[in-house]
């Protein structure tokens, strides 16, 4: 693919991430629903909730597809993505397939938040790594026997490898974990309020934090062009290393301070914190010495033939030491459950962004995009602070409890 067409397929498959978090965040309350019952050893209830969020996000998977395809099929997505008809011809295509693939993994990746809930992270991020691994491999095979890949190709290819990743994981998981093999007969109406009340706090979490992360992708391909997308993506990505490696290392945090919690357990969370103040001052380094470096390393990944900003490489720095900042707290809080005003504030975030981002892409290109996510993070990063203090130090109230 050429650098327009690979602009255009990072945009999309930006846009399929929304698609693929609207299981109304019930993943998400399943862990942490999980991570309580395994604390309080309660294997019954386990198995009623991993039963029970299968069956709804099975039941909602239809409708869901539907509602997508019909808002796809109601607006002009060539106008919207600011795209050529002429160069891509199977944009609406590629779109429908790929939400239609994108449908079945509501269900098979059920799988990951089980592992997450039993606190055993590295299981679910060793499906992810395979998914994107047989992605990869599939992609290199069609190039080297079929040559240059259409976009519509790309998107069944990258889609379909975790499905089939998931669809292997399924039986392998109940086979060792016979106590939580999910059953129509185990369907529990009273966990059905409780799963969606959580989750939906998830859920609308999720999509205000992915308006802000990744509709990034769809202003600079409208308000600038498709072909400004992939030197922002290169730049995205490469500081996307800081902040996985960050998240491999806080992402046990959350359903350990899930257990801690159930268990009153306020010494090992202050310790655990404290522990990861000075991993957070590590990552500073580190993606200082990343913004330096990344000149050459640009030069090697992507060789001359595309040129990537100075200043879009400062800002995507700061941004990143912003984020991980925030989600140095956000974990704990997550784990904790108290997530309401972290909701209420990143709906604000993603509201506030959207006029930033126009005047930042008007005064500074894809650079002024960044210096506005950057900002708007920086509210999220401060109340997370406070909200943990309050919540430790037993003096939290009203929203701050929540």
């Amino acid at each position: 693919m050429g650098e327009y067409i690979a602009g255009i397929w990072l945009t999309v498959s930006s846009l399929l991430v929304w698609v693929e978090s609207f299981d109304l965040g019930l993943g998400n309350g399943l862990r942490n629903k999980l991570a309580e019952c395994v604390a309080k050893n309660d294997w019954h209830s386990a198995r009623q909730a991993v039963s029970t969020t299968f069956i709804i996000i099975a039941i909602l998977v239809i409708p869901l597809i539907i509602i997508a395809l019909g808002i796809l099929f109601n607006i002009d997505i060539y106008n919207i993505l600011n795209v050529d008809r002429t160069i891509v011809s199977d944009l609406h295509t590629t779109i429908t397939a790929t939400i239609i693939v994108i449908g079945f993994t509501f269900i098979l990746k059920i799988v990951g938040n089980i592992y997450l809930g039993l606190q055993l992270p590295a299981i679910n991020n060793l499906l992810v790594v395979l998914g994107q691994s047989l992605a990869a491999l599939g992609l290199y095979i069609f190039h080297l026997y079929f040559g240059t890949l259409t976009l519509l190709q790309v998107a069944l290819i990258s889609t379909i490898a975790p499905v089939m990743v998931y669809t292997c994981a399924y039986p392998i998981t109940f086979h060792f974990y016979k106590s939580l093999r999910p059953s129509w007969h185990l369907f529990e109406k009273k966990m059905v309020n409780e799963l969606f009340t959580k989750g939906m706090q998830f859920f609308v979490l999720q999509v205000a934090g992915i308006i802000l992360f990744l509709s990034s992708n769809v202003l600079i391909s409208s308000l600038l062009s498709p072909a400004e997308v992939t030197p922002y993506q290169i730049v995205y990505r490469y500081f996307s290393f800081a902040t996985m490696l960050f998240g491999i290392l806080v992402t046990p945090l959350w359903t350990a301070a899930t257990d801690a919690y159930t268990k009153q357990d306020f010494v090992w969370i202050r310790n655990v914190t404290k522990r990861m103040k000075y991993c957070f001052l590590l990552f500073v380094i580190l993606i200082i010495i990343m913004s330096q470096v990344a000149p050459y390393i640009y030069r090697i990944w992507v060789g001359e033939n595309v040129f990537i900003n100075p200043a879009l490489t400062f800002m995507m720095s700061v941004y990143t030491i912003i984020l991980i900042y925030s989600l140095y707290f956000a974990h704990i809080l997550f784990g904790i459950g108290h997530i309401r005003l972290q909701m209420y504030v990143t709906l604000a975030e993603a509201v506030v962004f959207f006029p930033l981002a126009i005047i930042g892409a008007k005064v500074g290109g894809t650079p002024g995009i960044v210096a506005a996510l950057s900002f708007v993070n920086i509210f999220c990063a401060v109340t997370n602070t406070i909200q943990y203090k309050k919540i430790i130090t037993g003096t939290a109230s009203g929203i701050w409890i929540k």
